[in-house]
């Protein structure tokens, strides 16, 4: 795949969970998270931030003339190592999410990395 065209699609990834987390927190904890796990807007609000910022390199690096091999491993690190974090917080996650999002997390890890390798 185009790597311009993989970071156009990490981008669209990570700014949707950005904007669960930084503009729905309410959704996002009950979407992703156990009954009666307790909220915590503010922290969801400021990860949410994070993702954002991200999400802006990620669509300014899509832009440029040849690929960005810092922002494609970069992205691939974050999205490769989500299901660790994930999985290290199973007790409290829902099951189904953890899978779900294991699974794009993992394929655009390994989009990324493969578009830096690939990269000249």
């Amino acid at each position: 795949m185009d790597p311009q065209i993989a970071l156009k699609l990490t981008a669209a990834a990570t700014a949707s969970y950005g904007a669960q987390m930084g503009l729905a927190p309410t959704f996002a904890n009950k979407l992703y998270w156990k009954k009666g796990h307790p909220e915590h807007h503010n922290f969801s609000r400021w990860f949410g931030h994070a993702l954002g910022g991200m999400a802006i390199a990620q669509a300014l690096a899509s832009t440029e003339s040849s690929p960005n091999k810092a922002v494609l491993v970069a992205s691939g690190v974050q999205y490769l190592t989500a299901p660790l974090v994930m999985l290290s917080q199973k007790k409290d996650m829902k099951p189904e999410m953890i899978v779900a999002n294991g699974v794009l997390c993992g394929g655009i890890g390994l989009l990324c990395l493969k578009c830096a390798l690939d990269a000249k």
